[in-house]
Formats: structure tokens, sequence, C-alpha cells
């Protein structure tokens, strides 16, 4: 069983993963001073609920979530520089879930990902990986 979550590290995650970790990240993330935003994350009033389907799968969330905070300086200097935000498409609820995505597609050297979801995919998922791959 270890090396099947090795593979699916390798590989990517599934839909359920990155919207939990980003709204772990949507939680956590380092809010800037005023005159220094330049990327902006929404709403964070509300508590997320989170629902993970097992434990492996929290912990990968809360692990994704994690690492994009550490980056996430990086991270928007590279949304930035890459024009590749703000974007008008994606609205500043789905800044997170780019942030997340953006640090695991990097994480693989960007290669695609090639999970396929036992469930219904996340359209917000999908709509962010498949502009992330535009660029």
């Amino acid at each position: 069983e270890k090396r099947t979550m090795t593979l699916i590290e390798k590989n990517g995650y599934h839909d359920s993963v990155y919207i939990n970790a980003a709204k772990i990240f949507q939680g956590i993330h380092t809010e800037k001073c005023k005159d220094r935003i330049l990327v902006r994350y929404g709403d964070d009033s509300v508590s997320p609920l989170l629902t993970f389907k097992d434990e492996y799968s929290q912990r990968v969330s809360y692990e994704l979530a994690f690492n994009a905070l550490k980056y996430q300086d990086l991270l928007e200097e590279i949304l930035l520089d890459s024009c590749c935000y703000p974007c008008q498409s994606i609205v500043n609820d789905l800044t997170s879930l780019l942030v997340v995505m953006l640090y695991d597609l990097q994480d693989r050297k960007f290669q695609a990902r090639e999970i396929f979801d036992e469930g219904e995919p996340v359209a917000e998922v999908q709509k962010i990986e498949h502009y992330l791959y535009r660029y």
C-alpha cells in the first residue's frame, strides 16, 4: 500500500484533496499589509467545512496546504511574473486553489496529473488545472 501512496503523490492528487488543501490554505495564508496586497484570496471569514475520504487524504491535504504556505511568497511571485494572475475568469475565492495547485504542479516538475477520481470531478479543480497548463 505504501508504494501506491508514493505513486499517487508523484502523479498528483484526487480533486477532493486539492479542494481541502485550498480550504486549509485559505485559513492559514499570510495576509500582507493593505498597501502590499497584490494577490487577493477572497473572503475567509467563514470557517470551511472539510470532509476527508480517509486519513491519507487528510494528511496529504494538510501537507499540501502547509507546503504552499511555506512557499507562498514565491508562488505569488510566479503567478504575478508569469501574468497568470490576476485573471478575470478566476474569482478571488479560487486563488487559494490556484496557489495550492501551482505548488503541486511545480513539485511534480510540471508533469500532467494522472489521477482519475473515482468520484465526480470537481469543476473548480478542472478549471484551475486547465488554466495552469496554458502557461
